[in-house]
């Protein structure tokens, strides 16, 4: 099995002893990098690209596309939008792959009509709109809840993945440690809970100020994205699809029978999803790698945007 650049025998020694996972792991720390930037105009995502429909056999999925090379699909989080993507990590993920991002349902117009549904069903849609677009071996990247998504995807059709990425992902069942209710309380938009409150809750410390002054201007935004509100329905879903992930011991069996080649990436400083659940699933999945990143929180792609979409472009090319 080839295994990213940087895992060297050195750093397969030293790196996540304290986390007792297997010995495909190692830990970065990453330089600041500068907030506030918007990519280039003339970056592939800098260009005029308009908001598509793929008719799915499971209903309408809105969708963006564009760069070139491979396919990378990217699954987004509990309550959030494909805005929520970080512009400059988007961008710097086009300059080697096919790049798409979508909505998950009843979000936007992905099935708006949608209220109650499950990881299964998420991950059934994914694997529809992969089918549709007719990506072949793509890498397929989850973000917190999208990286249950994604590994229900890998269980339930494991030929539609070639590589997956699992980024702030919480590990299923017993073996993984849930979002701490007051966080998931924050993260609910429960009446009182600020956009500073949010914040704090996706960056560290250290971070938080950057966050509140940073964070709309550094997202995905394209001129014609109609960003919606999201519905209760949408959130109750959401939250119990989550808390049945929780507790689901068939899915955390399952995966140890996953091959696909799996990069784990987990923050240091992740308020939300702590890193003993990467440990979990570099345990759990036969072929997978941990990348821990020093001071990073959940939202880790808007501290590190470049660094870790060189991470995934690596991991996805070798």
């Amino acid at each position: 099995m080839n295994k990213p650049p940087g895992f060297t025998a050195l750093a397969i020694a030293l790196a996540c002893a304290a986390l007792s996972t297997t010995a495909h792991a190692r830990t970065a720390s990453y330089p600041h990098e500068a907030v506030c930037v918007a990519p280039p105009a003339m970056s592939s995502i800098g260009a005029d690209h308009r908001e598509q429909i793929a008719g799915t056999s499971r209903g309408p999925l809105a969708y963006y596309r564009f760069g070139h090379g491979s396919p990378l699909l990217l699954v987004t989080g509990y309550r959030a939008t494909m805005s929520e993507w970080d512009a400059a990590f988007l961008a710097e993920l086009a300059k080697h792959h096919d790049v798409i991002v979508f909505d998950n349902r009843g979000i936007g117009r992905s099935m708006p009509d949608a209220s109650s549904f499950t990881i299964e069903d998420m991950a059934s849609d994914t694997a529809a709109l992969i089918d549709t677009l007719a990506l072949k071996h793509a890498t397929v990247v989850g973000w917190s809840m999208g990286g249950s998504i994604v590994q229900q995807l890998a269980i339930d059709k494991p030929q539609a993945i070639g590589k997956m990425v699992l980024m702030s992902a919480l590990a299923p069942g017993r073996t993984g440690v849930p979002v701490p209710a007051d966080v998931m309380a924050k993260l609910a938009g429960k009446p009182g809970v600020t956009f500073n409150d949010i914040m704090a809750v996706l960056f560290p410390a250290s971070s938080v100020r950057d966050a509140e002054r940073c964070f709309g201007k550094d997202m995905f935004k394209p001129s014609d994205y109609q960003s919606a509100a999201i519905s209760s329905a949408v959130t109750d879903g959401q939250s119990a699809s989550l808390k049945e992930w929780e507790t689901d011991d068939t899915a955390a069996d399952a995966l140890r029978s996953v091959h696909i080649d799996t990069l784990v990436l987990s923050g240091t400083d992740d308020a939300v999803v702590a890193k003993e659940n990467a440990a979990a699933l570099t345990r759990l999945l036969p072929h997978a790698y941990l990348l821990l990143v020093k001071h990073a929180g959940h939202a880790m792609m808007y501290q590190y945007p470049v660094a870790l979409a060189r991470a995934i472009d690596s991991f996805a090319h070798h």
